[in-house]
């Protein structure tokens, strides 16, 4: 059967006839629901004349959403005969979530067996330098695990399109993070939904703690967890994140059709996501706190030259303005004249670069002052056995391209090490 689209009162029909399937509680703008969209295809390719998939958008259906206490998207249902026979929270690949289905359709419960402890290769991100660090690894015959506390496919998921990826065009940037992850899958990777602690050592061993409380053991360590958005720090922005404060014009955008909002950042994020924006908002302002840009000189041209878009140099966010408990506007300072305006606006997007998620692992002595990680032309770090890929390193360039790299270089290096314990 395909995929379906159901509200509360055909979720809860089928519930009544003593059902058996698969329920899906999702939201367009959600990165990890987005790949795992991916993962529910092939399922269907597999398993569609077994078993139904049932989709609920929690925008579509608050109130079933909160009756099934659903809290963090996306939320799995396994359902048999019209009871919940569990439930799991957050991305599933393919190979954990068609065991699960298989068991529902028998007569064994839904679930996983806890997963092995001890591995080659302890990969923590699964973003683009990520999954090329398992790709060779696996290709080198190492036992690797990824683990992800977002989805695979880090900030590409946040981007609608890429046109700097070599031998292709315009590329998807959640296509593109399935593809590479699917490769790493197909190998034979394993990917657990987890988010990491700590790291300590012990006999050339490491031990990753995870929030969970689970332990995973392995001689080598590529920590690739990338780098989160950095906040302006102005009043009003905080409390209004996911209220009109958005870090995604990916994943929001659709929220802002017809409303005018700001972006501020002169960088080739600021600007690329303010064309992507023109297809939903009727205005956008970008704001630059001086008369220079930092993107693409392609990326300039496309926006200056936009009839949707205004570029205000000079002008520095002063207090998120609220009304009703949502975004209304923005407080700037023009810093040539020095006044301050009112700018209307229902959606407020700072890109104005990112720090590195590297909180886990500061008392390891391998980071700088700035938090990145401080590695070797060989992606190593002052300890054996742990490297770094990706934007989470202290290094000149941060691309999907360049992040790539660092994955390569990072797991063989590590192969290097392994072959020479």
């Amino acid at each position: 059967m395909a995929i379906l689209h159901v509200n509360a009162t055909q979720f809860r029909q089928m519930l009544a006839e003593k059902r058996t399937f698969l329920a899906d509680f999702y939201a367009t703008w959600c990165g990890p629901c987005k790949m795992l969209s991916y993962v529910l295809d092939d399922i269907e390719k597999h398993m569609g004349d077994r078993i139904d998939i049932v989709k609920i958008d929690i925008d579509q259906e608050p109130e079933l959403t909160e009756a099934m206490d659903v809290t963090i998207i996306p939320g799995l249902f396994f359902i048999k005969d019209g009871q919940i026979a569990d439930r799991y929270t957050g991305f599933l690949p393919l190979e954990r979530l068609q065991p699960r289905l298989e068991k529902l359709l028998g007569q064994e419960p839904p679930t996983e067996p806890e997963p092995e402890e001890n591995y080659d290769m302890v990969i923590i991100g699964g973003g683009a330098a990520g999954l090329t660090a398992a790709i060779y690894a696996r290709r080198a015959g190492l036992k690797v695990l990824i683990l992800e506390a977002f989805a695979p496919g880090g900030k590409l998921i946040k981007t609608f399109e890429l046109e700097n990826w070599p031998g292709l065009k315009s590329v998807n940037g959640s296509q593109l993070a399935y593809d590479i992850y699917e490769q790493a899958m197909a190998l034979g990777t394993n990917y657990l939904y987890e988010k990491v602690e700590g790291i300590t050592q012990k006999d050339k061993l490491h031990t990753v703690h995870c929030s969970s409380g689970r332990k995973f053991t392995a001689p080598t360590v590529i920590i690739a967890t990338g780098t989160v958005e950095r906040l302006l720090h102005i009043p009003g922005e905080e409390e209004m994140i996911g209220r009109g404060v958005s870090f995604c014009a990916v994943c929001d955008a659709a929220f802002y059709r017809n409303k005018p909002v700001i972006v501020v950042g002169a960088g080739n994020a600021a600007f690329e996501e303010s064309l992507y924006l023109t297809d939903f908002a009727s205005h956008i302002t970008i704001l630059v706190r001086s008369d220079r840009y930092v993107a693409e000189q392609i990326v300039q041209d496309k926006v200056l030259a936009h009839p949707k878009i205004t570029v205000l140099n000079w002008h520095v966010p002063q207090e998120v303005v609220i009304e009703n408990e949502r975004v209304a506007g923005m407080r700037v300072l023009d810093k040539q004249s020095g006044k301050v305006k009112t700018l209307p606006a229902k959606g407020i997007f700072p890109y104005i670069g990112a720090d590195p998620a590297t909180e886990f692992c500061h008392d390891l002595g391998i980071t700088n002052d700035k938090g990145y990680l401080l590695v070797k032309n060989d992606m190593s770090t002052a300890i054996p056995g742990i490297y770094g890929a990706g934007d989470v390193c202290d290094k000149v360039l941060r691309q999907v391209v360049t992040a790539t790299n660092d994955g390569a270089i990072a797991a063989q290096s590590a192969i290097h090490y392994l072959r020479n314990l």
